[in-house]
């Protein structure tokens, strides 16, 4: 049965225009001409039809469309290059697909990965990161570290750690914060916060209101989309935001970030390894769960 789908030639085109922003660059990745990249982005934008691309003051941009696009193309060319790797490979080399929220894979997954390479070198890693949620409905993949209760169907899900939340600040803001009087302090201080659709929400009414400083007001409030870029603003120096469990422990570990409140509040939700049930027996699977589970702190599921 025919399939109305493009051309890879044209997706592959399109994702590195897309990277680059930059016909020329694209090209010269893909061994083709400034012109042929156009040609197949044209192509490719008359098959959808809609605009992928707009220039604005001589730049490239991604229209709307483009950008909802490219990440289904990205996780389709990334699935195309595993399938291409474990068949041209099968016998020497396994390649496990992990789906990732941003920050929880550089903070948590990252820096532990050499661990795990160096006791299985035979299993190739392609980690994919999403700032959706919904990318991980797609079960396109072998394992993903996913957010939230744990409660989703035909995954098999283990909680690795629960999440906390409270206030955290540079050593240098939190120095000028007396816990006991904190009105003061947190009036000269920038609010970071957090929020987009419902992926996270705002938990910063929750935690003032449970530590009876519901009439703190701020200087002025940070907002941000991502958990990544809030913490970069705080361990900039930019302002007090809330820490989330376990995105933070390296930074207070480390002395990067401190607590100046003691009251650390339980969201209900935490991190979870996932598989599709019906990967769950395949042996790479399994032997990446096991110390997953080893590594980053598996708890038991209530």
């Amino acid at each position: 049965m025919p399939r109305n789908l493009p051309s890879l030639t044209s997706l592959l085109a399109f994702e590195a225009a897309a990277r680059h922003l930059n016909f020329t660059a694209a090209g010269k990745e893909l061994h083709l001409t400034q012109t042929a990249i156009s040609h197949q982005i044209k192509n490719l934008e008359e098959h959808l039809a809609t605009r992928l691309f707009v220039r604005r003051n001589r730049a490239l941009v991604l229209t709307t469309a483009g950008q909802q696009y490219l990440e289904s193309v990205r996780d389709a060319i990334g699935l195309l290059q595993s399938a291409t790797a474990r068949t041209r490979d099968e016998k020497s080399t396994e390649v496990l697909t992990i789906h990732c929220l941003p920050t929880y894979a550089m903070q948590c997954l990252i820096p532990r990965l050499p661990e795990f390479q160096a006791l299985h070198p035979n299993i190739t890693l392609q980690v994919l990161t999403h700032s959706t949620f919904d990318q991980f409905r797609q079960r396109s993949y072998d394992i993903a570290f996913r957010y939230g209760t744990g409660q989703w169907r035909g995954l098999k899900t283990q909680l690795l750690q629960s999440e906390e939340i409270f206030p955290v600040c540079t050593p240098t803001l939190a120095h000028g914060i007396n816990p006991e009087a904190p009105h003061a302090a947190m009036a000269q201080l920038a609010q970071i916060r957090t929020y987009f659709s419902s992926t996270y929400q705002d938990d910063w009414p929750v935690w003032l209101e449970a530590a009876g400083l519901g009439n703190i007001d701020f200087a002025r409030e940070i907002i941000f989309n991502l958990q990544v870029t809030s913490l970069h603003a705080i361990v900039n120096g930019i302002g007090v935001g809330l820490g989330r469990t376990p995105l933070i422990d390296t930074y207070l570990r480390e002395g990067a970030l401190n607590a100046p409140f003691k009251l650390r509040l339980k969201t209900g939700s935490g991190y979870y390894i996932v598989c599709p049930e019906d990967k769950a027996e395949h042996r790479r699977i399994q032997v990446f769960w096991k110390w997953a589970c080893e590594t980053l702190g598996a708890q038991t599921n209530e």
